[in-house]
């Protein structure tokens, strides 16, 4: 997923980079280079967007709270064998 965030703004950097090149060589602001500029603006705020759910990712407050009581109780069934087993199976691959 950070692959992703990141990819997306490298996407919007070379818009940025093409709309200033577009600009310079033009020298005047164009009808052209208006278009470009209100797309560049719509790919700003979704950037925005983006860039806000990777400062606090989407969490169930809730089911969290309601996942620790329950361990706290004693009430949250844990699979000893399930867990060693995905353990292994990191390891593996790590050392792979």
């Amino acid at each position: 997923m950070v692959d992703s965030i990141t990819n997306s703004m490298n996407r919007i950097d070379i818009q940025r980079a093409r709309v200033n090149e577009s600009d310079a060589k033009q020298g005047a602001k164009g009808s052209a280079i208006g278009k470009d500029l209100s797309l560049d603006k719509s790919e700003l705020e979704v950037s925005d967007k983006v860039a806000n759910l990777a400062k606090q990712p989407p969490i169930d407050s809730e089911a969290v709270l309601r996942i620790k009581n329950a361990i706290a109780d004693g009430k949250y069934p844990i699979d000893i064998d399930a867990v060693s087993d995905a353990l292994m199976d990191a390891y593996r691959d790590m050392k792979s």
